[in-house]
């Protein structure tokens, strides 16, 4: 069946309930940002494979709304399928959309199961009169082939990884409850969940959580999972934390149970429209963050003694790898996919390794000009030659923690413009690691920091600056974020033990595409008369390269930055490494200097 076949059939199936327009979203019951195949109905509907993107059709059009990582992707993924791209921050708004196809009256339908509070309460004030049908799942009666939910079994993160047990954590929760007020809390989150419990699965991929609910009360705590998921051990642990076991599908029994007059704290991020309406109209409602998305944003020392260890084990992977890709690049014998693989094999041989955090990220010229390029799905790839740049942005899980890293380097001669914009974007990576800033300050601070560089330059990147990582859970987390947008991530306060990526970039459509990326701690740098002060550490150990640097463009201190930062690289990767991955490292950590002028 072609996408407009497929498109027809929901358009016979919308004239059954007098629908005027069907949204299809990215997102799973549980609001995630990565989902099971299962739930991978826009990808089925309109055949564009993004992280990220809103599907809408009506009885005479259709289209999709992406941001700007997926222009260049769903351009090309949407070819001949009849769907219009609306380029998010540029085109058409889809609201806007919305009420010039649907009439005032007129009926707009979504599986509710997959529609947040949040969304939908913008929703349903943007389309004034227009009436929402949350009960329509249409995607179900079309695909018929439909990949199964996943089954593999979940494993347990004991406390030597977690730095917390089961009980300890719902203290903390309990006690944040009690604070607010509220009688229970409502977990819709997967990482969240998996977080609580310290449970680890394999139900998404590249993301280790498990399809799952948790309610926890003062004087319960419920676990919703499908219970053949859940070992022995597993089993145990939770019931010696006082944890019920429920089958997954007890959730909305569970909320219409509630009694009247209580306090339930949810995130209208992560709570869906249609569990929402399970509860009853006199419970009380009292919003906000999850407060297990506030507890695992700051990393205890367990959890960030162990990320410190799985960043040397990424690193050495890499080193591995970028030798690899150099040395066989002369011989037009790689190609983008081949270094995927080839990438991942190496991330393998790692102690402790569990899987990739992401579909790793490998476009050579033209191709890392695309955002989220994915070589894997693009219906060429490009073979990597001993020119131009090559990006590289990939990660792995260990059992020790989430690794993200961007790098990119330079395969041999390149212009003087991949070399100015180069040498702009490690300028403004290096701004942003060397930021110190007051207490209470939020992320919008420090990417305005990491922008400056590049905005002198008239010159930017559509994509956040950084973003929270998980330990062994997403890559994306939040709270807090770095971001430039006065909203979200952005706003919240910055504190030590936060984990925060560092990303900025160029990207040149049709030329080439440029970004570094390393993760960062939060920590306390000194207390003086003029307040308490915190700085971003370096987590990601793998040195920049200084092949494309302008060295002209570049202050004393952040020449003495890049040569401390690369020279600290071959400290703590050397002793992991041997023959000819050794000088590779030797050769790409060997310091930047000035030319001297006679």
């Amino acid at each position: 069946m072609t996408i407009t076949e497929r498109l027809q059939a929901l358009r016979k199936h919308m004239a059954k309930r007098d629908l005027e327009a069907y949204i299809i979203p990215t997102a799973d019951p549980h609001q995630s940002e990565y989902v099971p195949d299962f739930y991978k109905t826009r990808v089925f509907m309109s055949g564009f494979t993004g992280s990220a993107g809103t599907l809408v059709v009506t009885r005479n059009g259709a289209g999709l709304w992406t941001d700007s990582r997926y222009f260049l992707q769903a351009e090309e993924q949407l070819k001949g399928s009849g769907i219009t791209l609306y380029r998010m921050g540029i085109d058409q708004k889809m609201d806007d959309f919305l009420r010039e196809n649907v009439s005032p009256f007129g009926k707009i339908g979504f599986d509710g199961m997959c529609f947040s509070v949040s969304r939908y309460r913008e929703l349903a004030k943007a389309m004034g009169k227009r009436i929402l049908v949350i009960d329509v799942d249409y995607v179900s009666d079309i695909w018929t082939d439909r990949p199964a939910l996943p089954s593999k079994p979940a494993f347990f993160l004991d406390k030597a990884y977690s730095g917390a047990t089961i009980e300890e954590k719902l203290r903390i929760l309990r006690f944040m409850l009690r604070d607010r007020e509220c009688d229970y809390t409502f977990i819709s989150g997967l990482d969240d969940v998996a977080y609580l419990y310290n449970l680890r699965g394999y139900d998404v991929e590249d993301t280790p959580v498990v399809l799952s609910y948790a309610l926890v009360s003062e004087e319960e705590a419920k676990l919703f999972v499908q219970q053949d998921k859940i070992t022995p051990e597993i089993v145990k642990n939770l019931a010696e934390a006082g944890v019920e076991i429920l089958d997954y599908e007890a959730i909305a029994p569970a909320l219409e149970e509630i009694a009247g007059q209580k306090i339930v704290y949810l995130d209208p991020e992560y709570t869906s429209i249609t569990l929402y309406r399970c509860l009853r109209e006199n419970v009380k409602i009292q919003q906000g963050t999850n407060l297990t998305s506030l507890m695992k944003a700051i990393k205890n020392e367990t959890e960030i003694r162990n990320m410190k260890e799985a960043y040397i084990k990424d690193g050495v992977a890499l080193m591995k790898f970028f030798n690899w890709v150099e040395t066989g690049a002369p011989s037009r014998a790689v190609n983008e996919r081949a270094a995927v693989r080839k990438l991942h094999e190496l991330r393998a041989e790692q102690e402790h390794f569990l899987l990739d955090s992401f579909g790793a990220i490998i476009g050579y010229g033209a191709n890392a000009a695309v955002v989220h390029y994915d070589p894997m799905l693009s219906k060429t790839t490009a073979t990597i030659e001993p020119k131009g740049l090559l990006l590289v942005d990939s990660g792995g899980h260990y059992w020790e923690g989430t690794t993200d890293i961007t790098r990119t380097v330079a395969m041999g001669p390149i212009t003087e413009e991949e070399r100015e914009d180069y040498t702009l974007v490690l300028k403004a990576h290096i701004a942003g690691m060397t930021a110190v800033f007051p207490k209470g300050t939020p992320g919008m601070y420090v990417s305005s920091l990491v922008m400056s560089p590049l905005y002198q330059a008239k010159k930017t990147f559509f994509h956040g600056t950084g973003h929270g990582v998980g330990h062994i859970l997403a890559v994306h987390e939040g709270p807090q974020s770095f971001t430039n947008v006065p909203r979200g991530g952005g706003i919240v306060e910055l504190a030590p033990g936060m984990v925060t990526s560092m990303e900025p970039g160029l990207y040149v459509a049709g030329k080439h595409g440029i970004r570094i990326e390393s993760i960062t701690l939060c920590v306390e740098k000194e207390t003086n008369e003029y307040g308490t002060w915190y700085a971003l550490e370096a987590l990601t150990w793998v040195p920049i390269d200084t092949r494309p640097v302008n060295v002209d463009m570049l202050t004393e201190e952040e020449l003495q930055w890049l040569n401390d930062y690369n020279a600290i690289c071959y400290e703590k990767l050397s002793p992991h490494l041997e023959d000819e991955d050794l000088r590779y490292l030797s050769a790409r950590c060997k310091p930047l200097e000035r030319e001297t002028r006679e």
